[in-house]
């Protein structure tokens, strides 16, 4: 089986499991709350529902992978994972060491963490989503202000329950929100407490997952004629099935790397391939499948080709084409977001890696709009002509 699919088949049997238990436990919950809008007091509930929901995102796509609709998991469903676990993560080990102890020690152990509705709410659905995410979807997430966001949901709950127990809407439901019957300091010291903790559990799983990122031991790509020109252009991102782009065979995604490459060496320049590979990876924020975003193409090309222009809109950028030297567009081949580089010639415009069959080509550019420029958005990247 295809390596990508592989993953992709492992990760939706993982999250399969994660969406069954954390459904469980929230029906459970409900059924069992009397009144039922008792349910929506519980921090647990809210963890539960948000592990659902991302376990669900990815379950939807890693579907799309495996029918052959799709080659990756978007970068915002592993963020939106990473945080559900992370809440996940501190319902656990907040039952465990701060619920369990309030509430009797050990002879409330198997009341509160092992009874339905809490084993699936407090244990089973936090430890499927933890393993799902640390050992199956094996993503990196080098950014570190992403160990902010899991502060974010924790930190409305508390504002809201904390605004509720001021007013005597409720009572609770947990110690932290008793501010009436403990002292001011204590209450403090509850909060500073929980914050801590998610903090801590963030950081921990951001570095546990810090591990698999790759940059570093990216492959060369092999030279051989299916990929390249005899020129030493690039061609055709088919063939760089042995080379990683943002975690992935860059076969998939490779379009964007590709275009700087050849748009640097028909500036005269002298690229290494694994190092344009490599550096565009690093631009991107986060360390996860996906394409290439044009901020990192703009930031890329003001490095290597400042001087260029921008254009949106397909008769602008026509018009923008036939006057410039060399240039790259942005749009949609069969429906997928599609970068390709040209540059002038005595013959007519010479594009790279069109399309199947288009891999290496000569022609006019209003030939190329008719037949290419046909859906989706046109933006354009280019460079005028040098002065005679």
């Amino acid at each position: 089986m295809d390596p990508v699919k592989k993953t992709a088949l492992y990760g939706f049997i993982a999250d399969i499991a994660v969406f069954a238990l954390a459904l469980t436990g929230v029906v459970m919950l409900f059924l069992q709350s009397h009144p039922w809008w008792g349910a929506l007091r519980t921090f647990a509930l809210y963890s539960s529902l948000f592990l659902l929901a991302a376990s669900g995102v990815q379950t939807f796509f890693e579907g799309r992978i495996l029918r052959n609709k799709g080659s990756f998991v978007p970068s915002f469903v592993h963020v939106l994972k990473y945080v559900s676990v992370c809440c996940a993560a501190v319902v656990l080990l907040a039952g465990i060491f701060v619920l369990m102890p309030l509430s009797g020690g050990i002879r409330s152990g198997p009341e509160l963490l092992l009874r339905s509705p809490g084993i699936f709410l407090r244990v089973l659905g936090p430890l499927a989503g933890f393993v799902s995410f640390v050992c199956i979807d094996r993503t990196a997430l080098p950014d570190k202000r992403v160990k902010v966001l899991p502060l974010i949901p924790t930190g409305l709950y508390a504002l809201v329950l904390l605004i509720l127990n001021v007013t005597r809407t409720i009572r609770g439901p947990y110690p932290f929100f008793l501010i009436y019957e403990q002292p001011l300091w204590l209450s403090i010291l509850w909060f500073v407490l929980l914050l801590a903790l998610i903090a801590a559990v963030s950081s921990l799983i951001w570095k546990v997952i810090l591990r698999y990122e790759g940059r570093e031991e990216l492959p060369e790509a092999e030279k051989g004629a299916e990929a390249w020109t005899e020129d030493g252009y690039l061609k055709d991102q088919d063939a760089l099935t042995e080379m990683t782009y943002r975690t992935i065979p860059a076969c998939y995604n490779g379009c964007g790397p590709l275009a700087a490459f050849d748009l640097r060496k028909a500036a005269e320049q002298d690229p290494e391939i694994g190092d344009v590979f490599r550096e565009m990876d690093s631009m991107h924020l986060l360390c996860l499948p996906g394409p290439t975003f044009m901020y990192v193409m703009r930031r890329y090309f003001r490095k290597y080709l400042p001087g260029f222009k921008e254009i949106e809109g397909r008769e602008n950028a026509l018009r923008a084409a036939e006057n410039s030297r060399m240039g790259m567009y942005r749009y949609h081949e069969q429906r997928v977001p599609h970068f390709v580089a040209y540059y002038r010639t005595e013959e007519g415009f010479r594009f790279f890696n069109v399309s199947d069959g288009k891999e290496d080509v000569i022609m006019p550019m209003e030939e190329f709009a008719e037949e290419h420029l046909l859906e989706g958005p046109v933006r354009l990247l280019c460079w005028e002509q040098r002065p005679e």
